[in-house]
């Protein structure tokens, strides 16, 4: 009985021990660091290059690619305003002098194409229309003393003379018409009912050219126009507005026209607006040393105003850069470095100065050339540091 105790006790000892060898040899290679390979994987030559052994399963995890050179535009960012399309900017004056008897709009009113804007009583509007009536007179008695010249010299009762007097006579009345009539369509306006009972009695219409909204106005019942070069109102098309980006001068050389432009909006936030720059000034502005740049944005809704300010990012092309992607990177004493394929899993280390401005890669300012095949995924697993 207390041999078989102790043989018992000796299995135990010897399946104990066997158990914790096992353990240790798991704990240990799951602990293992990535780049801890067996040396039959790879070796390092006296050059420094790294060559994975034939067959390894560690080239599986390894991915390489050539190095590529891509043009990408730099988003320069600047503040920026919105302004009234000067185009789109009307000031309106009076055609002749005369008595407002309606002024019915106020600032802030929309307007459409066509909209009464006011009605002068004219004096001047009077002595147009009696001219047109006159002249109209005259060319109906012209044609008649024609025709009656032509009857006559048929029967032989007169000369040739008299029937060139009498049609040398009609022209002239149908050239004095014609200048009646565009005397009276000046002052009556491109839309105005010109042959009705209101105009004739020289009540002048001020119509509106466009559709708008009236940013200003000086006019008021009774009161008496004399000066009729100046502005009684002004009108604003804001279907389209400009915006001013204000271009630092030290990148003033890299703007220029074509390039696309965003603009977002604090006072509406949402995706703004963007368009083509199609001027860009000649010379900076004085107190704030900064170049003016313009771009056109839709504005159906109305809703960006004038002086609004903007943040805008201009599309800025770059010269050809090289990128790669930020997990070819690695560090080593603070120096950046990617694993270089200088032959068939042959691999060099090649250090790097980068630019990290680019999303998921990053500009190489130095270290690497175009058609380089570098290991993008899985260079830790070679990371001799």
């Amino acid at each position: 009985m207390h041999s078989i105790s102790a043989r018992h006790q000796v299995l135990a000892i010897v399946l104990a021990f066997v158990l914790s060898a096992v353990i240790f040899g798991v704990v240990r290679h799951r602990r293992a660091p990535l780049g801890t390979l067996s040396p039959a994987m790879l070796h390092k030559r006296v050059d420094g290059a790294i060559v994975v052994a034939d067959g390894a399963p560690l080239m599986s995890r390894l991915q390489i690619a050539p190095v590529t050179v891509e043009t990408i535009p730099h988003g320069l960012r600047v503040p920026g305003i919105v302004r009234a399309d000067p185009r789109r900017t009307l000031t309106i004056v009076a055609p002749v002098a005369g008595r407002v008897l309606s002024a019915p709009y106020r600032p802030g009113d929309p307007i459409r194409r066509g909209d009464v804007l006011a009605l002068l009583a004219a004096g001047d509007f009077d002595q147009a229309w009696a001219d047109l009536a006159k002249a109209r007179a005259q060319l109906a008695y012209e044609e008649k003393v024609v025709h009656r010249a032509e009857g006559v010299l048929a029967v032989g009762g007169n000369a040739q003379k008299d029937l060139d007097s009498a049609r040398n006579d009609y022209a002239q009345a149908e050239a004095e018409l014609q200048r009646a009539q565009n005397r009276v369509d000046s002052l009556a306006g491109h839309a105005a009912p010109k042959e009705s009972t209101q105009a004739k009695t020289g009540v002048v219409p001020i119509l509106s050219p466009v559709d708008g909204v009236i940013a200003t106005t000086t006019l008021a019942p009774g009161q008496y126009v004399t000066d009729v070069t100046a502005p009684l109102m002004t009108l604003l098309d804001l279907s389209t507005i400009w915006v001013e980006a204000a271009i630092p001068e030290d990148e003033a050389h890299a703007v220029h026209i074509g390039e696309n432009a965003q603009a977002d909006f604090l006072a509406w936030p949402g995706p703004g607006c963007h368009g083509p720059l199609f001027t860009v000034d000649p010379t900076l502005t004085p107190d704030t040393r900064r170049l003016t740049a313009r771009f056109a944005c839709a504005n159906a809704a109305m809703k960006l105003l004038p002086n609004m300010y903007a943040d805008v990012t201009i599309d800025v092309p770059q010269p050809p850069e090289i990128l790669v992607p930020k997990s070819a990177l690695l560090m080593n004493n603070d120096a950046l470095s990617v694993f270089m394929e200088i032959a068939p899993q042959t691999y060099m280390r090649r250090m790097v100065t980068v630019s990290y401005d680019e999303g998921d890669t990053v500009r190489v300012l130095t270290g690497l050339r175009a058609g380089d095949r570098i290991v993008t995924r899985g260079g830790i697993l070679i990371n001799d540091n």
